[in-house]
This record gives C-alpha cells, sequence and structure tokens, in this order.
C-alpha cells in the first residue's frame, strides 16, 4: 500500500456501494459515502512525496511538436 489516503478513499467508495446494495432504504446515503470517498481519493491522487521526473513520468509533449 502506497498511499493510505487513496486506500481510504477506495474503501469508502466499496462500502458505499456495499450499503446501497445491501440496504436499498439507505440507498441515497450509500451513494453519498462513495461520491466522498471519490473526491478524497481524487484530492490525495498524487500525495507520494514523489516529484515527476523522479517517478518517470513522461514529459508532455509541446502543442508546437504535434
Amino acid at each position: 500500500m502506497k498511499s493510505w489516503k487513496t486506500t481510504l478513499g477506495g474503501a469508502l467508495v466499496m462500502l458505499g456501494a456495499a450499503i446501497g446494495q445491501i440496504y436499498p432504504e439507505h440507498a441515497r446515503e450509500g451513494a453519498l459515502l462513495a461520491a466522498l470517498g471519490t473526491a478524497f481519493g481524487l484530492v490525495f491522487a498524487r500525495d507520494n512525496n514523489v516529484t515527476s521526473e523522479q517517478a518517470n513520468a513522461k514529459p508532455v509533449p509541446d502543442k508546437n511538436d504535434l
């Protein structure tokens, strides 16, 4: 597990989806939990404290090079 924050976000999404399936009367709360988990995971998706160069990310090509 590289990032506990994104893992927690994913777990919230799965829990929200499960709540909606197991308890249909609480589907709205499950959907809200899934949406919050998605937002939380996306906010912290790049929190590994590594620069793009260290992560071997390819540079974005310049518009003029296309």
